[in-house]
């Protein structure tokens, strides 16, 4: 079932050539006087590089780890009072083959490339990454906790400047101090690392060199010696923007007061970044506009969970992960559904009260609007990390208008609302011990009734712990939390009877729903313990999450109420093979439990990974789930059951060297119900040029779920299932979609960008039936079991009076007592297009232009689940109205 796993079987018979010593490396910087500091134009040719000792000795990681690199490499490091220079000779045999494709900045543009990490805290756990191609391209990328994330977001503002000639390539970077954080000590050390892509030849080198067998990023890196009396540099950056922006549409109804077809809007804000000292960085916002960021995917979601949705707004991103908690040691086990204390996709949320005035027409705010927002962030030389958010965004109206009357209304949709969230670390043992607290609070300002289903107050707290030992071959990670949330009886009743942990389900016996709560609280914590190092790895993890935890008003968490065990094992060869050039194969076994001891899951897992010598890569994933008691299905019913099934993905990618290259994704389900799902995604990518790319990728996805919810009907009458009536019905769905991206890039400057996903998906109700019985996975079937009938609506009947395309006649027990009642049919279709298309100039360092065009279009249509692409997708999509919003974005940075 599995082919990769004999021809692992074949690579674990390759020997190993004798492993070379890997010796810490010292780097040392030069000081230059600022009248002689080189000139940055990609040629090394400046008086002043002679005084850097050039480094060299890079080992390859691949493909052939231990090697010396195939290129030689001369990197030579200076540094004055304002900023840091790094010059590289990137020697080639040849010159030709250089690779050097025009991108945008940040974008992977599969090119030959040269790194500097930098660790300036000299934690030993956070690492600022400087990325420059052939062709000048730059990347940049935050790393923290020694590699357990990384933030591609964080934009720093430095030079560079490459050349091509007969020897190779050269490169020439200056990274003002001012954008790093460092000590204020007079001598100081810094931990670096230079690395080196040849994309030819798949080949990375490096100095030190991480073998693939042991973790951790700064930990790793040299010494950086030769840095004295680095004075704080002046850091304060402002970058104030002007926005202007017209939205264009057809109306729905030419009676629409609040859609006039076209209407032209603009605005003004700023960010500000100041250096409170030399390692702790203020940065604010007020009134940001993010009109130029990726839009989020289509999707539809039948499940009784909220989808949790990227963050892609820059001041958010940017340095977001500071305030991630509860890590698992970088192992293997990850324990599903772990509670996220920060989930900022909540500032600035849509609002979430209703419109309650009486009119036809009404105009609502698609988004709450962030008024300012604030985050200090930096690392003592003692050891203690901090980082604090603050955000307030403006109370909401919506604007109802009422044509009978002629009169207007304003509803109150979104309270005043303060966010905050703290993070405090220390690190003790050169960074190999970690002790940190987390906090974070929501307070709503609540003056209207309607709005009392949200809580007035929310809070979490929380201590995590990190220790690793052995080299860095064990580690050890575990938190412990606690929330606590208060407000009117009837927020309390939403949290009560939330998807999360459904507190009114019949049968529970560690909780029960109280109709005057007005706080509920709870409590969480997790160990894991790995071995991180070394061709075997292994974690074994727990977890626990009281039925009251709750962290979404500020955080994130699908389901609470459990207890989660999981262990998992992998075995790596990082040595090239007969067959493989490195590969991979873990095992995993998870169980779980509700609080009241119900085992809510049995599943072991299966995955394999390899990269052929031809460097095309394959991935294999399987898993069993054994049956198990489900307290989700019945939505706050009584318990019912899962029954096995099993999983079975594979994925592959073809050389991404190449002008064309491929991937492909498949993943089948089935259960012992006859349930089933299978999912395709195809992807090509094309590069014609050195500044052009392209990627298409179609997906399809259809299934039959046995047993879908469909709705609850209360019923004195339905004993077996305390007095209600649980329907269900076999799902049946087709989702198609495609996702088109275009890359131009003109300079490494100037680029453009296109993005389009048209969407389609139809979900048809088959089966209606209802739950016979608690703890089972059996059903009485309408029409077949029990008597029942189920027909279609009719003018004039009492029940379901509405035609019998929309609603269903269900008479659960036929001459018996249960009352018939409406079912209303939930078949749907739906259909969307979105088009983004973004242009983007940094005129200087620092400084943006964005002209962005977004299209969109959607049709929702009930009763209906016929699947017709070619309707979708062709002579019906131009039929839904559009929508248009032209984007005009200036912001102009400034340091003072």
């Amino acid at each position: 079932m599995i082919p990769i796993i004999p021809l692992l079987l074949l690579q674990s018979g390759s020997v190993d050539p004798a492993r070379v010593p890997d010796v810490p490396a010292v780097v040392t910087a030069a000081r230059v006087a600022p009248a002689s500091r080189p000139v940055l134009d990609g040629r090394l040719d400046d008086p002043a590089w002679t005084l850097a000792t050039p480094i060299g000795g890079l080992m390859q990681r691949d493909p052939h780890e231990g090697a010396p690199a195939t290129e030689r490499v001369e990197v030579r490091m200076l540094y004055d009072a304002e900023g840091l220079f790094i010059g590289a000779r990137l020697f080639d045999s040849s010159p030709q083959g250089i690779i050097r494709r025009l991108g945008r900045r940040d974008a992977n543009t599969h090119s030959d490339e040269f790194r500097v990490l930098l660790d300036s805290y000299h934690d030993r756990r956070t690492a600022f990454e400087f990325i420059v191609n052939a062709a000048g391209v730059k990347r940049d990328v935050l790393l923290g906790d020694d590699g357990g994330y990384s933030d591609d977001s964080w934009d720093a503002v430095w030079e560079a400047a490459t050349a091509v000639d007969s020897l190779g390539w050269t490169v020439e970077m200056r990274i003002p101090l001012s954008q790093l954080r460092f000590s204020g000590a007079s001598v100081q050390v810094w931990g670096v690392r230079f690395e080196r892509w040849i994309q030819r030849k798949n080949e990375l080198d490096m100095l030190p060199l991480v073998r693939k067998t042991e973790t951790g990023v700064a930990s790793r890196f040299a010494d950086l010696q030769g840095l004295e009396d680095l004075p704080a540099p002046k850091r304060v950056e402002v970058r104030p923007y002007v926005v202007g922006r017209g939205h264009y549409d057809t109306p729905a109804s030419a009676r629409d007061p609040f859609d006039p077809g076209s209407t032209y809007l603009g605005n003004v804000g700023a960010e500000l970044k100041y250096g409170v000292t030399s390692n702790l960085t203020l940065d604010a916002t007020v009134n940001p506009d993010f009109g130029q960021v990726d839009l989020d995917p289509a999707f539809v979601n039948l499940t009784q969970f909220e989808v949790q949705l990227e963050e892609k707004r820059p001041f958010f991103v940017e340095g977001g992960n500071i305030f991630g908690f509860a890590g698992n040691g970088n192992g293997l086990a990850k324990l599903s559904d772990r509670p996220q204390y920060f989930y900022s996709r909540r500032i600035g949320q849509p609002p979430q009260g209703e419109v309650t005035s009486d009119g036809q027409f009404s105009d609502v705010p698609p988004n709450s609007t962030i008024l300012g927002a604030a985050k200090l962030s930096g690392r003592r030389a003692n050891g203690w990390s901090v980082g604090v958010l603050e955000a307030l965004t403006a109370r909401e109206w919506a604007t109802v208008f009422d044509t009978a009357t002629g009169l207007r209304h304003h509803d109150e949709v979104e309270p005043l609302t303060n966010y905050f969230v703290g993070r405090l670390k220390r690190d003790l043992r050169h960074g190999n011990t970690t002790i940190g607290l987390v906090a974070t609070a929501v307070n709503r300002d609540l003056d209207t009734p309607a709005l009392n289903m949200l809580g007035s107050a929310a809070y979490t707290g929380g201590v995590d712990f990190f220790h690793r030992w052995g080299h860095n071959t064990y580690t050890l990670a575990a938190s412990l939390g606690g929330s606590y949330i208060h407000g009117d009886t009837a927020a309390l009743h939403a949290a009560q009877q939330s998807s999360s942990r459904y507190y009114q389900r019949p049968d529970a016996k560690s909780f029960h729903y109280d109709s005057l709560r007005t706080s509920l609280a709870g409590i969480t914590g997790d160990v894991f313990l790995n071995r991180v190092a070394g061709p075997w790895n292994w974690s074994v993890a727990g977890e626990f999450v009281s039925p009251g935890f709750e962290v979404n008003d500020l955080g994130f968490q699908e389901r609470v109420d459990r207890i989660s065990a999981e262990v998992k094992g992998r075995r790596r060869w990082s040595r090239p093979g007969k067959v493989f050039l490195h590969a991979v194969t873990e095992l995993s076994l998870g169980r779980g439990w509700n609080y009241d001891g119900d085992p809510i899951q049995r599943k072991v897992g299966l995955y394999a990974f390899g990269q052929f010598r031809n460097f095309w890569i394959a991935e294999v994933t399987a898993s069993y789930s054994g049956g198990a008691i489900d307290d989700r299905l019945t939505r706050g019913g009584p318990l019912a059951r899962t029954l096995p099934s099993w999983y079975v993905s594979a994925d592959g990618y073809t050389d991404d060297r190449k002008k064309v290259s491929a991937y492909a994704f498949a993943a089948v389900t089935h259960d012992t119900a006859g349930g089933w799902s299978l999912d395709l995604l195809p992807k090509l990518t094309l590069r014609p040029s050195s500044a052009v790319s392209l990627s298409l990728a179609p997906g399809y996805f259809t299934g039959r779920f046995a047993a879908q919810y469909v709705t609850r009907v209360e019923d004195p009458f339905a004993t077996a299932t305390d007095s209600a009536r649980y329907v269900f019905a076999e799902l049946i769905e087709h989702q198609i979609s495609a996702k088109l991206q275009l890359n131009a890039t003109f300079s490494p400057t100037l680029s453009f960008q296109l993005y389009a996903q048209p969407f389609t998906f139809t979900g048809a109700y088959r089966g209606f039936k209802e739950l016979r019985a608690p703890q089972t996975f059996t059903f009485n079937t309408y029409g077949r079991d029990n008597g029942s009938s189920i027909t279609p609506g009719a003018p004039g009947d009492a029940v379901c009076n509405t035609g019998p395309t929309e609603c269903f006649r269900v008479d659960p027990d036929g001459a018996g007592q249960a009352p018939a009642f409406a079912l209303y049919n939930p078949d749907f279709r739906t259909r969307s297009l979105s088009v983004k298309a973004v242009w983007r100039w940094e005129y200087r360092p620092g400084s943006t232009i964005f002209l962005a065009w977004t299209h969109s279009r959607s049709g929702y249509f009930p009763y209906d689940a016929s699947f017709d692409v070619a309707r979708d997708f062709g002579r019906e999509l131009f039929l839904d109205r559009p929508t248009n919003v032209l984007l005009v974005k200036f912001n102009y940075w400034l340091s003072l």
